[in-house]
Order: C-alpha cells, then structure tokens, then sequence
C-alpha cells in the first residue's frame, strides 16, 4: 500500500485506541493482536532494529524514508532467510500449526516448514 512506498505503520506516538479508531471493519481483532501480541511500537521497533527508518507524514501515515517498498520487503526476506524460513511460492496450505518449541514443522508432504 502507498502507492509503492509501502504504508507499513500509523503515527505510533498515538494511542492504539486512536489506531483502532482507523480500522471500523477489524478493529475488535487488531484489538486483541495490538495488546496480546506485537503492537505498532514494537512493529516500529523490529523494523528500525533491521536498518529501516521510518518516516511519520502528516496524516499520521509511517513510511520507510525511502520512499521505496523494496526497503520494506528487504527487511522482511532478510529476517525470514535469517531465521531459515523457507519461502515456497504455488504451493496449497492445508493447515497451519504453532509449533511451541521452535522444531520444525512439516507440510502434509513432508517438505518442510
């Protein structure tokens, strides 16, 4: 989203409720995700974390400050390749598990994670 530049966040100096406030379809299960889970802050942080400053525009929109998604996916695909997540592309998802411990898991056939 952002007409390429990728509107990863909102303004996370706002409170989540302000956040929500944007979200009227959704908003009671970003709710339990943003308190329970992985809020905007600490969105904020993994990215910068990984290299990724962020830009926050008037309307409250968060931008990587280069104005480029690539920066975005970047971060992302560098953080799975450094976890060993594999990335598979046309495949059909049958289920999907969490794995408590961190072992693998393996797909239907066997494949992997």
């Amino acid at each position: 989203s952002g007409g390429g530049r990728c509107n990863v966040l909102h303004d996370t100096s706002k409170p989540v409720t302000d956040i929500l406030n944007g979200y009227p379809r959704g908003k009671k299960e970003l709710n339990g995700l943003f308190h329970k889970h992985f809020s905007p802050t600490d969105a904020e942080r993994w990215f910068r974390e990984r290299g990724v400053d962020l830009k926050t525009e008037g309307d409250g929109r968060m931008f990587p400050v280069t104005d480029s998604s690539q920066t975005i996916i970047d971060s992302i695909m560098g953080a799975a390749r450094e976890h060993g997540v594999q990335i598979q592309t046309r495949q059909k998802v049958t289920s999907v598990a969490a794995i408590a411990n961190g072992d693998d898991a393996d797909d239907s056939d066997g494949n992997g994670r």
